[in-house]
């Protein structure tokens, strides 16, 4: 039922792209006053995006989506693909036209916006909040100051303002959603047959044993060994560097003391109060005052008389354990200027007149450095990773390519590993982040490392730097036939049999009487026992496939209306062929009668999301004629706005 979700998924791409939120990328996107267009990939306006911000902006995107996957298996090598990195160099080129078209009109931010951005955001969270030393943690790993990130998030979110009254102003007219509709819903009244192989597979005759041998040299490709490399390799990843970071004893205690703060547990109150009506009069909240102070220890039974806090005069007035930020301001200024066992004054909020004793305190302590100096070991390596790591990476460009025929000029001196691995073909190694990225593997199998041997050139894979040179080369050869004569046998007998079964679907669908029907007047219909074997008729359309496979409902929906009733068959693989008996149109009305209601709510949102990214395309060009753009690099694919 899914079909529609499956055939649409493009439609989401590019408007994701766009969307992306900007403080996610980490300063992915500043700091460019400074660059040189000379080796830009793009230019917007003035600015440069250089080799180096598309790799930051990429590893964090790689990041993101591996934190998201959540344990489960995930694949870095999509994101090397032309069209993956064509579309990021897109998605960074749109944040700029948004920046200078933000600049332009004078956008800002708030300070309440800001605030509210980021304790929304998830990487921040622990326990479902807003976490201040997770807000920490998350940006000392990325080298990043809370100013910076701040500064960024404010950027982005002046830059959403860009395309806001553009696309909440988007909504599809009546006339247009019926168009659309028309296009997308009108469904197919059809009856289906299946022609399967295993009746065909056991009436085929056994081929003799010259024949096996002319099939197998007719098609001597399908039997072929592929061409296979042994390799050795080098990687310098960002995990390697930190570790190598020497952190000196006395950095460790001044950053101890220049943040203690952050390593103190967080100091908790504990308090009960008497909440007085806000019509309660001065006098009377200053006699119950009295009262209290005079017999303090009777505070509880005080709370029980006279407060109009509901959830806690029973407990005698006790609020348990807070912290900060947790109580109306009035409140907690006083309750923190309180000494355990002290009863305030008068305190006045929204709530009414409070007379508030602190009953205990706890908290507040600094952790002694001995059980805080990993974590501060970690985040000053942290801190001094993206500088170290920029300079190994030009050192381990620089000396890869010296190298020639060997990994000795890095290895000690960065202190890598040489790994290896033998067997390697062209389409990579599952499950291995490095030798399943394809610009490593066009490095490997090219002209000049598989003849000449040398080191491949310091190749981005991720957040991490590859080379890697070949050892050994063996050509794609043919497997002798003793070796594959069962595989061929297989072949050929399965062959056979999907002839046969091809033959008898075209025979079923000639004796429909429609196959070939290209009248506007519908032909006869067929006589029923023709019809005996097919499945009774069902209603499929885009929002509901009805139980057929993907390619027979490709095949239905695609059969043009003029042309029906009409017989098509269709290849279902392994399962033979299908005879569809496309008998009629499904009217709109009768598909949205019949789709479940939350796919259908997800067909509207779409379709909206589509006209959206329409119009988010369209100023996205119209930007681009006011601010110039110089594309100089495509990786191969064409760009997001012109597919």
């Amino acid at each position: 039922m899914f079909e529609f979700i499956r055939n649409h998924q493009k439609l989401m791409q590019f408007i994701l792209l766009i969307f992306i939120a900007p403080a996610f990328v980490l300063l992915g996107v500043s700091g460019y006053d400074t660059a040189s267009n000379a080796n830009a990939l793009a230019v917007v306006g003035d600015h440069p995006i250089t080799q180096e911000e598309f790799d930051n902006v990429k590893r964090n995107q790689i990041e993101r989506a591996r934190l998201q996957a959540q344990g489960q298996a995930f694949d870095a090598s999509q994101f090397d693909t032309p069209q993956a990195n064509r579309q990021l160099l897109d998605s960074i080129i749109t944040q700029y036209l948004l920046a200078e078209a933000a600049n332009k009109q004078f956008l800002t931010a708030s300070d309440a916006a800001l605030q509210k951005r980021i304790s929304q955001s998830e990487m921040f969270q622990k326990d479902g909040r807003f976490d201040y030393d997770t807000y920490k943690s998350e940006l000392a790993a990325r080298g990043v100051s809370e100013k910076q990130y701040e500064q960024n998030v404010k950027a982005g979110l002046a830059q959403a303002q860009v395309l806001e009254p553009v696309l909440e102003a988007a909504f599809l007219t009546p006339l247009l959603k019926e168009q659309v509709d028309a296009a997308q819903l009108s469904g197919r009244q059809v009856r289906v047959r299946t022609v399967g192989l295993g009746v065909f597979t056991e009436s085929v005759q056994q081929p003799a044993a010259e024949e096996l041998k002319a099939w197998y040299e007719a098609n001597l490709q399908a039997y072929m060994q592929p061409e296979q490399v042994n390799v050795e390799y080098v990687v310098l990843s960002p995990e390697q560097v930190k570790n190598q970071i020497e952190v000196l004893q006395t950095d460790i205690e001044a950053y101890y003391v220049q943040n203690k703060a952050r390593f103190s547990t967080v100091e908790e109150r504990k308090a009960r109060h008497i909440l007085l009506g806000k019509d309660v009069a001065e006098e009377e909240a200053q006699r119950i005052l009295n009262e209290v102070k005079n017999n303090p220890n009777q505070f509880a039974e005080l709370a029980a008389r006279y407060s109009t806090d509901t959830g806690s005069k029973n407990q005698g007035g006790d609020l348990g354990y807070f912290r900060k930020g947790a109580m109306v301001p009035e409140f907690e200024l006083a309750v923190f200027a309180l000494k355990k066992g002290e009863t305030s004054g008068l305190v006045k909020s929204a709530f009414g007149t409070h007379i508030i004793q602190l009953t205990d305190i706890r908290g507040g302590e600094a952790q002694p450095l001995s059980a805080v100096q990993n974590p501060i070991i970690d985040e000053i390596r942290a801190q001094k990773l993206t500088l170290r790591m920029a300079q190994e990476q030009q050192e381990f460009s620089e000396k890869v390519f010296e190298g020639g025929r060997s990994f000795e000029s890095v290895v000690k001196p960065l202190n890598l590993e040489v790994q290896q691995q033998a067997g390697l073909t062209r389409q990579g190694l599952p499950g291995n982040e490095v030798l399943s990225s394809a610009d490593v593997l066009n490095e490997i199998f090219s002209a000049d490392s598989l003849k000449n041997r040398n080191n491949t050139k310091a190749i981005t894979v991720g957040n991490k730097l590859v080379s890697a040179r070949v050892t050994a080369y063996r050509t794609a050869t043919p497997k002798p036939f003793e070796e594959v004569q069962a595989q061929v046998r297989a072949q050929l007998v399965q062959t056979k049999a999907r002839q046969a079964a091809l033959a008898k679907a075209k025979q079923i669908a000639d004796a429909l009487g429609a196959s070939n029907n290209t009248s506007k007047d519908a032909p006869p219909q067929p006589a029923e026992s023709v019809l005996q074997e097919f499945d009774a008729q069902k209603v499929v359309s885009a929002l509901d496939a009805n139980g057929l496979p993907p390619a027979v409902l490709q095949a239905v929906l695609g059969t043009p209306a003029a042309m029906l009733p009409k017989a098509d068959v269709v290849d279902v693989g392994t399962q033979g062929y299908v005879v569809a008996w496309v008998q009629g149109v499904a009217p709109v009305a009768q598909v949205r009668e019949k789709a479940e209601p939350g796919l259908l709510s997800f067909y509207e949102s779409i379709n909206q999301r589509a006209y959206q990214e329409a119009l988010a395309l369209a100023s996205r060009e119209a930007l681009a004629k006011r601010i110039k753009v110089e594309v100089h690099k495509n990786f191969g694919a064409q760009p997001v706005a012109a597919q």
